[in-house]
């Protein structure tokens, strides 16, 4: 049944888009190949995507011993080390690009997901420190990683459809709020948008109003709310009215921001004491550290979680509010995977252009693998709408069957056959079990389209 609905679309996928003359097409326009050599673009991109071990445990003597393995290539390593330049980082962010774009309409959402929402975007951004060699263009901030070199990875996808919509290699420059301006023509029509509040300005909230799409997120910390007369709204305010209703949550139409008023709902829902003192220890440490006192107001505003969003109350109701939020999560358990599995984070130093190369190589290859997790995903919902595959799972079982995928990309190895014999056993109990007592992100996203 797996190889009969999904068979077409990962031919598609590994036969056409790692096709040779596909990857040297875009290797020629951008410049990264200008005239016939033993090592093609193919061959660096293929032994760059299959390494075994992470950037900082791969010498260019292994990267030349599995040229020489593979594809009976005989390369100086001073040869080779020439080959990780300018044009070698823009082809391979142009391989990115190509399979981002290309691939996407292959994965198109189930129509019991896209009821209110065609899309619910996660977006966050993740970074990890560089030798200091790597400093000049990727400079460290602040406190950290201030003598060394940072990565700014800035990723975003779609939880209905698996799409990756971006993924960029930026400086620390480029911090989220730029970004979310940046970015700001990726905003589409019917989505909803759950970010992190580094995200979060008046300009992008309106932006995302203003092409009719939806935003969740918590409220900013120093954001003034008013009432729709323009009455302001005080977190003592807030606690009286729970005291006077006895209400779990509140939920009420404001306006967010003194200067550039945003209309959207405030849910406000108390925390439990543990979750308060955790906060507020937080906070004292913090005012501690910058030599300022907390006021009452942030006392009180530590109380409690408070989420802005522009989705009305039959679509979104107040009680599935928090729930909806923390997919946001999802994100983390992406990154998680990226470093704890992938150990992307790990590198040593080694000349800017060549982290870079290995870099984006290693994650065309998480991207490819995030294909097989899409087809096995889709093939699961379609049988159960409220399961999915786990994420985590999946792709620890990735690393054992990569050496048998390398085969089947340069067509060594039949895709049915490695379908049938390899991957289809190693990703047996992969499902996404609840944790205790709560639901999984499939549950959750199920019940979002489900409501009226």
């Amino acid at each position: 049944m797996f190889i009969r609905n999904q068979f077409d679309k990962l031919s598609h996928i590994m036969r056409q888009n790692f096709s040779d003359n596909q990857i040297n097409l875009i290797a020629r326009r951008t410049g990264f190949v200008k005239r016939t050599r033993k090592l093609n673009a193919s061959h660096f991109l293929n032994t760059l995507m299959f390494s075994v071990a992470n950037q900082a445990n791969r010498s260019l003597p292994d990267i030349t011993a599995d040229l020489s393995e593979h594809f009976a290539i005989n390369i100086s390593k001073e040869g080779l080390h020439k080959r990780f330049n300018k044009q070698g980082v823009a082809f391979l962010k142009e391989l990115v690009r190509y399979h981002l774009s290309h691939h996407a309409p292959l994965f198109k959402p189930d129509k019991n997901f896209t009821r209110h929402f065609s899309g619910v975007n996660i977006k966050d951004s993740s970074k990890f420190s560089l030798p200091a060699i790597n400093s000049d263009s990727y400079p460290g901030f602040g406190n950290f990683s201030k003598t060394n070199g940072l990565m700014n990875l800035q990723y975003e996808f779609d939880l209905i459809s698996g799409n990756w919509k971006a993924l960029d290699l930026v400086t620390t420059k480029t911090n989220d709020q730029l970004d979310s301006r940046n970015t700001i023509d990726s905003i589409n029509q019917g989505e909803l948008y759950i970010r992190d509040l580094g995200y979060i300005t008046p300009f992008y909230l309106k932006s995302v109003i203003e092409k009719r799409a939806y935003f969740l997120n918590r409220i900013p910390a120093q954001a003034i709310i008013h009432t729709l007369k323009k009455e302001p709204i005080r977190w003592k305010n807030i606690k009286r009215r729970f005291e006077m209703t006895g209400a779990q949550a509140l939920d009420m139409e404001i306006l967010l921001y003194e200067r550039e008023p945003v209309r959207c709902r405030l849910v406000v829902e108390p925390v439990s004491d543990t979750e308060y003192r955790r906060r507020l220890k937080a906070a004292h440490h913090s005012a501690k550290k910058h030599g300022v006192g907390i006021t009452q107001e942030h006392k009180l505003r530590c109380r409690y979680n408070a989420f802005i969003t522009n989705v009305n109350k039959e679509i979104l109701p107040l009680e599935k509010i928090r729930k909806v939020y923390y997919l946001r999560w999802q994100v983390e358990l992406v990154f998680k995977t990226w470093k704890s599995t992938f150990e992307i984070h790990k590198v040593k130093k080694v000349k800017t252009e060549r982290m870079e190369c290995q870099l984006l190589a290693k994650l065309l290859w998480v991207l490819l693998n995030w294909r097989l997790f899409q087809c096995s995903n889709q093939h699961v919902i379609n049988n159960s709408p409220k399961t999915g595959v786990s994420l985590i799972k999946f792709f620890k079982r990735c690393i054992q069957f990569s050496h048998s995928l390398r085969l089947v990309i340069l067509r060594r190895v039949k895709l049915k056959n490695w379908l049938n014999h390899t991957f289809l056993p190693l990703i047996e109990n992969t499902r996404c079990e609840p944790p205790a007592n709560k639901q999984t992100h499939y549950q959750i996203l199920h019940s979002l389209n489900a409501s009226p």
